[in-house]
């Protein structure tokens, strides 16, 4: 997507974590985020939100299409890390509404 840079979006999503919720996974914590930004990024290709050229797509961004796109690759490339599914989920939940935030004060989204 042009104009998205992914280190950055990292970072402001993992300040804006809740650290106390997620201290069991803290270690994980940057290696997880990378992973759904890759995971989103990747979604919004295939279902048509971001062209191949990463401009605008013709379709819009459903979020809970997204959640559960991210959420079953992540378990599918982490299976050691089943029995962490709902604390993945509540990360989950956290991530997508930093990354909106993020993207929303980038001017990246129509609000």
């Amino acid at each position: 997507m042009k104009g998205y840079d992914a280190e950055a979006a990292k970072a402001y999503i993992l300040k804006g974590l809740d650290q106390k919720a997620f201290r069991s996974i803290a270690d994980k914590l940057p290696g997880m985020i990378e992973d759904f930004i890759a995971y989103d990024l990747h979604f919004m290709k295939v279902t048509g939100v971001v062209d191949a050229n990463g401009e605008q797509g013709d379709n819009d961004y459903d979020d809970d299409e997204a959640f559960e796109y991210i959420y079953d690759a992540w378990l599918s490339d982490h299976p050691e890390n089943e029995d962490e599914d709902m604390l993945v989920a509540a990360l989950l939940n956290e991530y997508m509404d930093l990354q909106y935030r993020f993207m929303c004060e980038h001017d990246l989204v129509d609000m």
